[in-house]
Order: C-alpha cells, then structure tokens, then sequence
C-alpha cells in the first residue's frame, strides 16, 4: 500500500481548491509558481503519478494536467462535513421553535428565502407529507449565472418544474439525520446527476421535512455545509 506523503496532500488539497474556483487545475510550473512547495516540476509529476495510480485524480486526455476524481472529492468533503464549525445565518437554532408554526407555509418561506440569500445557491425546503416544495433564488441565480451556463440553464429550470423528482430523490438515496452531501453520480434522478446537494432532515409540526441547497460541483462547501446545519 502507497502511503501519501505530507506534500502529496498539499498537492491533492490544492488541486481540489483550484478546480471548485475556476473548473480547472495548474500545470506543473503554474502551480509550482503559484504555491511554495521547494520541489521541482518533475517531483511534482511523479507525485501526480503516485495520486493517479490510487485513484485519487485522472488525466482526461493525453498531455492534460490531472483532475480530482469523485473518490477524492468524497474524501474532501467527509473531512469538511467533520471540521466544519455550525454557521448560525441570523438567529440561533435553538431560537427557530419547529413544534407549534402556526402558519407552516409562511415558516418554509422565510428559512428557504433565508438560506437561498446567505449562501447564493438554489434552496428547497420540502414536506411530503403536506404536500409542500418551496424553493428560493432562482431569478438571482440564473441572472448570476445564465451567461456562462448557456443551454444549462434549461435544465435547472426542467430540474424546478419537475417536483416529483425531488420527492422520488428523497426516496431513493439514504440520508443520514444530521448533513448530507450528493456530488455528481451520487445524485440518482436524471436532472439532478450533474449537481452537489447539501441536504439535512428537519422535524417541523412533528413531520419530517428536509432543507437543501443544490448547484454544480463548484461552491464553497466549508460555508454551505455550515449554513444549511445550522439554518433550523
């Protein structure tokens, strides 16, 4: 078994931020030039080499600079979703009383368009059991975005439309009852297999309910991870 090294780390962590900011990675001497590493490109290459092998990122075409792959990507974000500190948006948790809400819509309303507007992403809040799918910030959000998303942004706005998949999505994928993160084949439903979700169960008048973010692989998961445990 290769152990990793505590440079091939600095490599992978690297590789990883670079590509959730831009959708792209450094070559060898970029990222020498840009990161303090004291190494030569060569060692770099050979490190790359070592990380290929076990899988942790791939070389999309012949000459290319590698990309991670979803098995590291996984990794990143299990550690996130372990060190990440609770990010309390404008009240405290234990302040939003989810046992007696009067007027539930108005409630799903306010934490949907609350989380929607702190973390710039898409926010669903869905109750099965009455019926209710409440979502926030998809005119922000293809205003921010429809330049660069192109014939993309038809298929977020199929993905809105089409709210039996959502409820069939919740079904389909186990869920653990703290935070939860699908990145790319994780997400089953066909509409949905391109995007990460951050997900967490919530009990509102005594029904289970869930609260999410969806958008492409690229976010700042540290921050989104953080806003949507301690929305509710």
């Amino acid at each position: 078994m290769v152990n990793l090294t505590g440079r091939n780390i600095d490599i992978l962590r690297i590789i990883v931020e670079e590509y959730l900011e831009t959708w792209d990675v450094l070559g060898s001497k970029s990222l020498l030039k840009k990161y303090d590493l004291w190494v030569s490109p060569a060692t770099v290459r050979n490190d790359m080499a070592i990380l290929e092998k076990l899988e942790l990122v791939y070389q999309p075409y012949n000459s290319a600079w590698r990309l991670p792959t979803t098995k590291w990507l996984r990794a990143f974000i299990s550690y996130l979703m372990q060190v990440t500190p609770d990010h309390f948006l404008e009240e405290k948790t234990s302040d939003k009383k989810t046992d007696n809400i009067k007027n539930l819509n108005d409630f799903i309303h306010k934490i949907t368009f609350e989380l929607a507007k702190n973390t710039n992403e898409i926010s669903f809040f869905i109750v099965e059991e009455d019926a209710i799918l409440n979502y926030s910030w998809t005119a922000n959000f293809l205003k921010k975005n429809y330049k660069r998303m192109w014939e993309e942004v038809f298929n977020v706005i199929k993905m809105l439309e089409d709210k039996e998949n959502f409820t069939q999505f919740i079904k389909q994928v186990p869920i653990s009852p703290w935070i939860n993160v699908f990145i790319w084949e994780e997400n089953v439903t066909p509409y949905l297999k391109d995007y990460t979700i951050i997900l967490k169960p919530v009990i509102i008048n005594w029904k289970v309910g869930y609260i999410w973010i969806i958008w492409w692989l690229m976010m700042n998961y540290s921050f989104n991870i953080s806003a949507v445990r301690g929305i509710i």
